[in-house]
């Protein structure tokens, strides 16, 4: 049924193929919509995450620094931690 109207109506494939990008489309906005909510929370716990290392660390240092000199125990290396927060809002907005 459907090859006999397209050879009749060649434009009827031209519908279809809108109608199939326009479906394709939707998925993908929804596909997107979700990764950027799963980034987002995950975002959330990585900043709280980052809040509870912070605590540790001042934490580790009063101890250390209680046994003498945090640097000489430590060694002279010491971590950081670059907030990419900010940037990650925006590159989802």
């Amino acid at each position: 049924f459907h090859s006999i109207i397209r050879t009749l109506l060649p434009s009827y494939r031209v519908i279809e193929l809108e109608r199939a990008i326009v479906n394709i489309s939707t998925v993908i906005k929804c596909i997107k919509q979700h990764a950027a909510d799963a980034i987002s929370t995950l975002q959330k716990e990585v900043d709280s995450l980052s809040h509870a290392v912070i605590q540790n660390r001042i934490a580790l240092n009063f101890i250390l620094a209680a046994q003498g000199s945090v640097r000489t125990i430590v060694n002279t290396s010491c971590c950081s931690y670059v907030d990419q927060s900010e940037k990650i809002k925006k590159d989802l907005d």
